[in-house]
Parts: C-alpha cells; structure tokens; sequence
C-alpha cells in the first residue's frame, strides 16, 4: 500500500493534524475533499463564474491560515462552509447573482442541435439562473449543494449545520417557489404578447 492511499483514507482530524505538522499532501486532500462544497456555495453567492475561482482560492488561503484556530468538536464541513459562505458574501456585498441550473429543469446546449435550437437552450439557462437569482439565499445554497455539488441531504445537513427535515423542507419550498417564478414570468409574457 503506498502513501498516498494511506493519505486517501484518512480522515478530516487525521488530515488536518497532518496540514498542522506541515504536511502540503494533507492540505491538498482537504482541498479536494472540500473543493466541491466550497465551489458549490460560492457560486450560490456569486454566481459569476469569473469571480468563483478566485474566492474558492481566498477560501483555502483562510482554510489554511485559521486551521490551529478549529476548534475540533465542531464538524469541519460546518467551519470550511462558514468560511465559504462569509467570503462569497464579503466579495459580492448585497448584490446577490444567479445560481446554476438544477435537476431536471437543467438545460444542456448539445452541439448536434441547430443554431435556433442552441440561441433556445441559452435563452431557458439564463432565465433559470434568473430566477434563481431571486430565491432567498438559504434555498438556493441547498439546491446548489444539491444539484451541482451532487451532495446527499445529510451531507448537506452536515455541511449547513441544518437538520436534515430542514434541508429537505428548505429543498422541497425552494423547487415551489422556482416553479411559482417561472410560471409568473411566462404568464407575464403570454399577457404581454396579447397586448395590441
């Protein structure tokens, strides 16, 4: 077995007693680890992929700078969510920006489709990310963390610090609400196109 199946298996007090010592392999696994998480609830805040990467970084430099400071009987998914969230905030103030589409209302832009279709497909992805937009910011974090950081409700009741009813109940409300602004935003226009 080499060493960096042992690193592999390790877990996050292992891995972060091991970044403590020095060890640059450690951190590494717990960027990898965790990258998915902290991409995920930036881009909720940001939404501006632009922007994402180089909060995602300013997230693992404080990660690594404030490890001596965690505290070990909290989870650590909690406190790297935290510092994630905080920093998204801190980067875009109070102006809040899309999210990525979800589940099944995710739009794909195949290449084999025809020029119209593609302009279409485009069109229905940046009116979802709209919408998403204005969903209040704890719904769209859960369905971020679920649909493009493919987490499972307990990881992200882990993550957020939430109970688990709470997570489904906040996923559950989120999908209504997106559904309600969709529906709001094509009844709004088929009105439009009526008027003379």
């Amino acid at each position: 077995m080499g060493e960096g199946t042992g690193v592999t298996r390790q877990n996050d007090p292992e891995l972060i007693a091991g970044a403590l010592q020095g060890s640059e392999k450690a951190f590494r696994k717990l960027v990898e680890r965790y990258h998915p998480v902290v991409y995920s609830v930036v881009r909720a805040v940001l939404g501006d992929r632009d922007d994402v990467e180089d909060v995602v970084q300013e997230v693992f430099i404080k990660v690594y700078r404030g490890l001596a400071k965690f505290r070990q009987e909290a989870k650590f998914s909690t406190w790297i969510y935290r510092i994630a969230r905080n920093e998204a905030m801190n980067t875009v103030g109070k102006k809040l920006v899309s999210g990525q589409p979800i589940e099944e209302v995710l739009v794909e832009t195949p290449a084999h489709l025809r020029p119209d279709e593609q302009f279409h497909r485009r069109a229905q992805r940046s009116e979802l990310e709209g919408h998403m937009a204005r969903l209040d910011q704890d719904y769209r974090m859960v369905l971020e963390l679920r649909y493009m950081g493919e987490k499972s409700y307990a990881q992200i009741s882990e993550t957020m610090g939430l109970p688990m009813g709470t997570v489904k109940s906040y996923i559950h409300r989120a999908k209504i609400e997106l559904k309600k602004l969709m529906t709001r935003q094509t009844t709004e226009t088929r009105a439009g196109l009526r008027k003379p």
